[in-house]
């Protein structure tokens, strides 16, 4: 893997996006930013932005891949080098045991969630659950080995996931206005860190998933147990569900608790970042998103689809 900066981000719009053979080059507005190519191992471009034909082709001869993603942080596209698109197991994929791999999935995100639940709640003295939560979840997590169709499963993943968010609202601070996990377009500052995160792990998981030679679309929990809607890139949300606590939330919460001042964010029709926010975050996010912890991720997953196993 390349050393250096992990992957170069364009939020928002207006940016006017350039590369020659050995640099990235991005204007917004009077700033200016370059990047060595040999520096990039990820383009992620979201929001309305000029890009130049000539960029990509030297984005792709140097191995690099363009992730899209509309202003919200959904993913849209992804343009990738040579070697990248192939899925010699998209056959292999759609032969797996789909309620185990869903259940393998749930009960993984599940676990995750509820470990850094327990860790927020340890040094409060009045607690992070509300009277009957805490018996909620757990019976839910109890009540997954019983459960035998695909809409049961996804009827208690989604309920544990809308309670963990609205949980963690608790620890923010606030003046944030952050009560629960919202679609967009969002309206308070967690909302959208959160989406910008999950922007950044899905481009970096969908990296390697594509580079294992697995076909992004083919999923298991999304795709399947949840129907495939807005839900692109089933394989690659399936992979990074449980990883979305430890390498995304953890981050978003921390700065939350620290405090988000409201000259670092403007709210109209959608909630604005800062740019000095937004540098901030990043540098976080390059800390907590493990890319060798998401290859291990990867390749167990490829592994149980070729053996049929749960990963």
């Amino acid at each position: 893997m390349k050393s250096g900066v992990p992957w170069v981000t364009v939020w928002g719009y207006g940016a006017d996006i350039r590369a020659t053979r050995g640099t990235l080059t991005i204007r917004e507005g009077t700033s200016r930013r370059s990047y060595p190519l040999s520096s990039i191992r990820h383009l992620l471009i979201a929001g309305g932005h000029t890009l130049e034909t000539a960029a990509v082709a030297h984005l792709t001869a140097n191995n690099i891949p363009v992730s899209f993603f509309d202003v919200h942080g959904e993913p849209v596209g992804m343009v990738c080098p040579p070697g990248y698109t192939a899925c010699p197991l998209r056959s292999a994929q759609k032969n797996i045991p789909v309620h185990r791999f869903a259940m393998s999935v749930i009960v993984s995100s599940l676990k995750s969630r509820m470990r850094y639940l327990n860790e927020l709640g340890s040094g409060r003295e009045d607690g992070l659950y509300y009277k009957g939560e805490l018996e909620i979840l757990a019976d839910a997590s109890r009540e997954l080995e019983f459960l035998i169709t695909l809409p049961e499963l996804a009827r208690v993943f989604l309920l544990t996931r809308n309670m963990y968010y609205e949980i963690l609202s608790r620890v923010a601070a606030p003046e944030l206005g952050y009560r629960r996990r919202k679609k967009p377009p969002y309206q308070d500052p967690v909302n959208a860190m959160f989406a910008h995160g999950y922007a950044v792990l899905y481009a970096s998981t969908a990296v390697s998933v594509t580079g294992a030679g697995l076909d992004p679309e083919i999923g298991s929990l999304y795709g399947s147990a949840i129907p495939p809607g807005m839900n692109r890139g089933a394989c690659v949300r399936d992979i990074m569900e449980p990883l979305m606590t430890p390498m995304v939330d953890r981050v978003v919460m921390d700065m939350a608790q620290e405090g988000i001042t409201a000259g670092q964010y403007e709210i109209s029709s959608r909630c604005l970042l800062s740019e000095k926010l937004m540098k901030e975050y990043n540098r976080r996010l390059a800390e907590s998103i493990d890319s060798d912890a998401l290859d291990r991720a990867v390749a167990e997953y490829a592994d149980a689809v070729v053996s049929g196993s749960s990963p």
